[in-house]
């Protein structure tokens, strides 16, 4: 493979000794895993010798430092930049702190002096370079930013934490902390130049960070340290719509328009929310766990694509004995990684996007040896950044230009750990060079020509995808001759050979040729079973040799290029049990037709596997006394709540365990002063010591733990040990914070594996007399989190969060095992008017926390009797019996209390050659209906026609249509009333429809 590599040292290599009259400040970053960052200032006389060698690498000519500054005893903090004007704004602090604002050297064009050297000042400047503002403690100041001369100032109540100048200079949005000089913050918007607000919004508790869309139309509004909440605001208002749980001291990033934004915590977890429109609010579209190698990782930095299409994120890795960092690049509809930039020896200092998401910069804090860089530029396509520079220091912030043609960094001139001050601030050209490769893919015979991949051989990673269109366009390719080459699935690959020219565009065209006969009627189980279960056709399955099935869980995803697995040309089936519940998959399958070709994909189609045992809420019974003994003997927990508490998600480890593979079971006693657990662990087959389950409680499930000093709600503990077993308690406050264990007295706890996996009984004290007991509220409730120390078992499976109780699941004490309810939302449908008949039904699960199954019930006219029973929602039945037949459900308790019947499924196919006929000239959807009823016609004579509905008696019940056809398609819809708009009752209709030598009548049930 082709490399180009620019390796170059400036050798200033200058031992600078600068010494002071006066005395300088110093700063050092701690980190600490469990406190979050905390900042050291100390000062000095002197400013330690500093080596200032700088190294440049990457795999790209073009790239270069435009110019740089190095600042003896100030540490760059916050920056914009103006693509338009080419100008650089950045405050400097902690000694000789500044606003500066550069053009294309390092000599400022502008300074504005700033009093507090010990805060980071925050600035912003429009786009076009026309506003600068800049914040100085409770004090705004905006300036024209070509003259510089002051347009408004003005003093507000609280520390200006952050703010956002509209383009043009009109408005201002801002959010302050410490309002009044109380815990309390803001968040506003202003005309400048006046003093009263647009609107302004207020929350209890400090402000941590805050951003905006480019739009102007979002605005987050974030709280750490108290709090813990981020709040999404309408920007022309102030109005919350969206909150969510907040662990982090950085900002997050919206896309231009608002409609994505990425947020980081300190549990190591990302979100991307959407917005949605409809609603106007916010919801949750993926999460990622990062990983790192470490005790724990931090997300620290987070940026997202102005269109919305690329997201990144950078980590903290805290390792043994020292720390990591890793840069990881998503698609923004997708939460699996493109690639992991892993090692950058530090932590992740700031990320930023061009406009389209194309180029990535980032920095990072580097290790302390400074064997690595501390600035990455690198393309979507790829984790081998195109250049670097490693400086004596640490780079925090970098601003990329909209176009990704250059940025500017700034940072510290000794590593962040170290005591020291001191900054840089380089602007870079980070335009990679090279040139660029377009045209069009037609796929002959496709509807539609996306997704056709096209490879610039003998490099790697230069590749583009095709759209709707047939159109694709490549960047950035290094000058050069290469082999392209075009290919889909199902398609004839095609190569040809170009020229890359330095600054040019090349345009090259492809037509690729289908390969062969795909599968059809592919389809796919949906709520059925624990597995999805798949079937197709092939119309010549001996000229095959064999299929290969294809799934992704993200809709906008391309399927992968690998199947997930490959059946003989004999078997047109297959079942999925790798699935995870909740998640719906989609399929593929394409025919084997020889080792160098497929054919074209198959129908795609969806599937789930059935859910029906998850669930939030525990209702823990009163029951008997059962002995603690490590062994669940026969009925001894029969009247317990039974969960299933698999960690099947892999939801805080990243390793999912098989659904079923752990079950929970719990009850109290009569006085409600024990509570019983019991569990069973079949990951394990040997009990080992330190095996432990953990139970996070919120007593009053007011989802919050208490202040610092409470001690009235946390942990339990149920640890083995082969020298003894014990329970412990410990505090959990507010924050995050924990409190002094307590070993419980009189404990009853036991655990074996006996009967060839784990184990383990044991009992927590209930009351209110002493601080450790558990004690519910009123409604005997209590949040409740559950997992053990290998993480085989994690519950409630979507809680995100071990130390915040926001989404941990209820737990009932005493609660009353109730009849349940029946299934709702019926569905049948059948294939085929013909013996053999298949029919499928299927219904919505109801309201459960114990569900065992479903009985199914069908009646053909001596009454109904038990069909069979399922644990999903969907269920296949075929039968050679074609007369009228009723179906029902019912839902079946883990007591066997079973709910009233579901409402009737009628199966009725057309008896006579008419109907038959008449099923091919228009169609009725849905049949059985309830309230609208859709009609398609396809005339093929024009003419007068008539369409009415009729009772079983020939009553004339509604003339939908009477009048002239036109030839082609034609739809109708029934609202289920007759013509004096009356709702008939339910049960079997006619619809007619008369014209030409056209005299057809189908049948309609009614539900």
């Amino acid at each position: 493979m082709k490399q180009f590599y620019c390796i170059l040292t400036i050798a200033l290599c200058l031992l600078v000794v600068n010494t002071f009259a006066q005395q300088v400040l110093l700063q050092q970053t701690v980190t600490d895993a469990s406190k979050g960052q905390i900042v050291l200032t100390e000062k000095a006389s002197t400013q330690s010798p500093i080596n200032e060698s700088v190294i440049l690498g990457g795999t790209s000519k073009s790239p270069n430092i435009n110019w740089r500054l190095t600042e003896s005893i100030a540490i760059g903090a916050n920056l914009r930049i103006s693509q338009e004007a080419q100008k650089t704004f950045i405050s400097w602090y902690l000694n000789n702190s500044r606003a500066s604002l550069y053009g294309n050297s390092p000599t400022p064009i502008f300074e504005i002096p700033i009093d507090n050297d010990f805060v980071e000042a925050p600035i912003d400047m429009t786009a076009d370079g026309l506003y600068l503002a800049l914040g100085t403690d409770n004090k705004l100041r905006v300036f024209d930013g070509e003259t510089h001369t002051l347009i408004w100032e003005k003093d507000f109540e609280g520390y200006i934490l952050a703010f956002k100048i509209a383009e043009g200079g009109q408005k201002i949005y801002l959010a302050e902390t410490e309002v009044a000089g109380e815990a309390k913050s803001r968040a506003s918007a202003y005309i400048i130049g006046q003093d009263d607000p647009l609107w302004t919004t207020d929350f209890e508790g400090n402000a941590t960070a805050f951003a905006i869309s480019g739009d102007y139309s979002k605005i987050a509004f974030c709280q750490y340290t108290g709090v813990n909440k981020m709040h999404i605001l309408n920007g022309e208002n102030g109005e919350v719509i969206f909150d969510t749980f907040y662990f982090n001291e950085h900002p997050p990033a919206f896309s231009y328009d608002g409609k994505f934004i990425i947020l980081g915590d300190y549990n190591g977890k990302a979100y991307l929310y959407e917005y949605d429109e409809d609603g106007d609010t916010y919801f949750e579209k993926w999460s990622f766990k990062v990983g790192g190698g470490g005790s724990s990782a931090w997300v620290v930095a987070a940026s997202i694509s102005a269109d919305g299409s690329t997201v990144a994120i950078g980590t903290l890795v805290f390792l043994s004995a020292d720390y990591n960092g890793e840069i990881y690049i998503f698609n923004t509809y997708s939460n699996e990684p493109i690639w992991v930039y892993e090692d950058c020896g530090d932590s992740i200092g700031s990320i930023s996007l061009s406009d389209d998401g194309s180029l990535i910069a980032a920095t990072t804090w580097g290790p302390m040896d400074h064997s690595k860089p501390d600035y990455f530029l690198f393309r979507k396509q790829s984790n081998v950044p195109i250049f670097t520079i490693n400086t004596v220091g640490s780079l925090y912030s970098v601003v990329l230009s909209p176009d990704g043609t250059y940025c500017s960094v700034t940072g510290k001139r000794v590593h962040a750990r170290m005591m020291g001050c001191g900054g840089f601030l380089y602007n870079i050209n980070t335009d990679p060079g090279g040139g660029k490769l377009t045209g069009n893919i037609q796929l002959q015979g496709a509807d539609s020509f996306e997704n056709a991949k096209i490879v610039i051989e003998g490099i790697d990673n230069y590749y583009g995808y095709s759209d709707e269109e047939g159109n694709f366009e490549i960047k950035y390719i290094p000058a050069g001759s290469y082999t392209v080459t075009a290919s889909k699935v199902g398609f004839y690959p095609d190569q040809t050979d170009v020229v890359i020219d330095e600054g040019g565009i090349t345009t090259i065209d492809f037509s690729l040729l289908p390969t062969g006969n795909p599968p059809v009627n592919l389809s796919a189980t949906q709520g059925a079973d624990y597995t999805i279960s798949l079937n197709w056709e092939h119309p010549d399955p001996s000229a095959t040799t064999g299929f290969n099935i294809y799934r992704k869980s993200i809709a906008e995803e391309l399927f992968p290029e690998t199947p997930i697995a490959t059946t003989d040309n004999n078997l047109l089936e297959f079942i999925d049990a790798d699935v995870q519940p909740l998640i719906t998959y989609y399929y593929v399958v394409t025919a084997i037709l020889d080792q160098d070709s497929e054919s074209p994909y198959s129908n795609e189609v969806q599937g789930w596997m059935a859910s029906g045992f998850m669930t939030n809420e525990i209702s823990a019974y009163v029951g008997t006394t059962p002995v603690i003994d490590g062994t669940l003997s026969p009925g001894e927990w029969d009247d317990a709540f039974s969960l299933d508490v698999s960690d099947f998600y892999g939801t805080y480890d990243g390793n999912p365990n098989p659904v079923g593979s752990v079950t929970m079971y719990f009850k109290v006693n009569e006085e409600m002063t024990e509570f019983y657990v019991a569990c069973i662990d079949q990951n394990k087959t040997v009990l080992q010591d330190n095996y432990t389950i953990s139970l996070y409680i919120d007593d009053n499930n007011d989802h919050k733990f208490p202040a610092t000093g409470i001690n009235i709600e946390g942990t339990y503990w149920a640890r083995y040990f082969a020298s003894r077993s014990l329970i412990v308690y410990r505090p959990v406050y507010f924050g995050g914070g924990v409190g002094q264990i307590l070993f419980i007295p009189d404990q009853q706890i036991a655990a074996s594996d006996a009967t060839g996996y784990v184990v383990m009984e044991f009992v927590i004290p209930m009351g209110d007399d002493e601080y450790w007991k558990l004690n519910p509220n009123e409604f005997n409730q209590s949040g409740l989190l559950t997992f053990n120390n290998d993480f085989d078992s994690y519950w409630p499976p979507l809680n995100q969060q071990i130390l915040y109780p926001l989404t941990y699941g209820t737990i009932t004490f005493g609660a009353e095992d109730e009849v349940p309810d029946p299934p709702t939302g019926t569905h049948i449908t059948w294939n085929s008017p013909t013996a053999p008949v298949t029919i499928t039904m299927s219904w919505q699960q109801p309201p459960i926390n114990d569900f065992d199954h479903f009985n199914i019930y069908m009646n053909e006219g001596s009454g109904f009797e038990l069909l069979g029973e399922t644990i999903g929602t969907q269920v296949f039945y075929t039968t050679n019996n074609t007369d009228s037949t009723l179906f029902h459900v019912t839902t079946v308790d883990k007591a066997g209390q079973e709910s009233e019947p579901s409402e009737n499924m009628i199966f009725n196919v057309p008896q006579s050659i008419n109907e038959i006929v008449g099923s091919q000239f228009f169609n009725i959807y849905p049949n059985p209906s309830g309230n609208i009823t859709n009609i398609k016609c396809e005339i093929v004579n024009p003419g007068f026609y008539s369409i009415r509905i009729f009772d079983l008696n020939g009553r004339l019940i509604q003339t939908l249509w009477e009048g002239d056809l036109l030839s082609g398609d034609h739809f109708f819809r029934w609202n289920d009333k007759n013509d004096n708009t009356v709702e008939p009752t339910q049960g079997v209709f006619l619809i007619n429809i008369k014209g030409g030598n056209v005299d057809i009548t189908k049948k309609l049930i009614k539900l």
